[in-house]
């Protein structure tokens, strides 16, 4: 799935390479900014230490793009704003 966002754009940060000194199921942690809206990142477990990152120009964008999948295993948000944070809080 990595290699399937880069290829559509998203950016590695970090990691992104197997850790085959550990064994065949070892995954270095990895960051991706800049994923696109359609990769399957966004939509399925990945099971791996991946983090996609994503910026968003509204708080209605992030929202958007953070409530738009069936499922959910975990969302963050980031902000100094403690108001901002419960309005997320709410609307996720």
């Amino acid at each position: 799935k990595v290699k399937g966002a880069i290829k559509a754009g998203a950016v590695c940060v970090v990691g992104g390479k197997r850790l085959r000194s550990l064994g065949s199921h070892f995954y270095s942690p990895t960051v991706l900014t800049n994923v696109p809206i359609e990769d399957a990142l966004w939509s399925t477990e990945t099971f791996g230490p991946v983090a996609s990152i994503r910026s968003f120009s509204t708080d209605e964008e992030a929202l958007s793009i953070a409530n738009d999948s069936p499922v959910g295993l975990a969302g963050y948000f980031c902000t100094r704003d403690l108001s901002r944070a419960f309005h997320f809080a709410k609307h996720l």
